[in-house]
């Protein structure tokens, strides 16, 4: 029952805070918002460990556990197409759902695959230890290339009019997590190399390195959008009676890419594989597929890319997959 007493009272503080009703809706959805947030630090880590893909099947048996959904039929749907998903991968790790899933997961990804590419330790003789150095030798190549993308990226970034002394400790904090995968030196000064377990628990660290280089990667983002405005403008999909007929690039960046907590829209998957160099394979699990048409699976970026990720993309959400 509504204490009508105290709710008067409530009213009666905001009124003499000078906050008009408009202000006191808006500082009660981002109390809302905030409380949401925090549950969502209390419950999930910002990465998983590795888990087997069937997991995720079972949690749509009979439309119960955390993947339930409102229709039984629905989340039929959902788990025919995680039995699909079953026969093309084995596991998944399961990301954050805060808004920053898509950059998260990208990050995490490439970390581990130029980890994956450069363990050397797997090797029976012959054409397997061939193979196994030539996939060294690629992973050497690909991690400097990063490295060096990484480090040049702020003259990028300063010329779209980002202030260079605001963005250089989230820039460093890019460079130095790539620097960290390199394998280590003679020198006694070279940082020491992260390996599957530290990489997981750095990027696991809540407001440090993984939020940082998620910001960071926003603006790469942001920046390759507004390098080619003609080209991206027909990507955008945004028309919500605030900007009639949809909004032009820069503005789009600032509403929707720099912020974090913006969810990720292909405009933004497509340009953060084409600024990095990166092939990203996206399966989309939107219970589409379930009754027998198949999984729908994208692909972005260019190619003849090195390196090449693999995601997991259900409504408003997205996991990193594993063969």
């Amino acid at each position: 029952m509504v204490d009508e007493q105290n709710t008067g009272s409530t009213l009666n503080v905001n009124n003499i805070n000078g906050d008009d009703e408009e202000t006191t809706r808006r500082k009660q959805t981002e109390h809302q918002l905030q409380s949401i947030q925090d549950e969502i630090r209390g419950t999930q880590s910002l990465t998983s460990e590795l888990l087997p893909l069937s997991c995720l099947t079972a949690s749509y048996n009979e439309g119960m556990g955390e993947e339930k959904t409102a229709q039984p039929t629905t989340s039929l749907m959902f788990r025919g197409e995680s039995q699909q998903l079953e026969s093309k991968y084995r596991f998944f790790r399961k990301v954050r759902g805060d808004g920053n899933c898509y950059y998260r997961a990208f990050l995490y990804a490439v970390c581990e695959s130029v980890l994956l590419l450069l363990d050397s330790s797997p090797s029976g003789g012959g054409e397997e230890e061939t193979k196994n150095k030539d996939e060294v030798c690629e992973g050497v190549e690909e991690l400097n290339r990063l490295i060096e993308l990484a480090k040049n990226s702020i003259d990028l970034v300063a010329q779209r009019g980002y202030d260079r002394s605001t963005i250089e400790m989230f820039h460093e904090e890019l460079v130095d997590l790539f620097t960290s995968l390199s394998p280590p030196s003679s020198s006694d000064s070279s940082p020491p190399q992260l390996n599957q377990s530290t990489l997981h628990s750095t990027l696991n660290e809540e407001n440090a390195m993984s939020d940082y280089c998620t910001w960071y990667l926003r603006l790469l983002t942001a920046c390759h959008l507004k390098s080619d405005p003609d080209r991206f403008i027909y990507f955008l999909d945004v028309d919500d009676g605030q900007y009639p007929g949809g909004m032009d690039i820069p503005t789009f960046c600032s509403r929707e890419v720099e912020p974090m907590g913006r969810e990720c829209g292909m405009v933004q998957v497509l340009a953060l594989a084409e600024v990095m160099g990166v092939r990203v394979v996206i399966e989309y699990m939107d219970g589409r597929g379930g009754s027998g048409g198949g999984l729908v699976c994208h692909e972005f970026g260019k190619e003849d890319a090195k390196m090449t990720i693999f995601l997991l993309y259900r409504p408003g959400h997205y996991d990193i997959l594993y063969k």
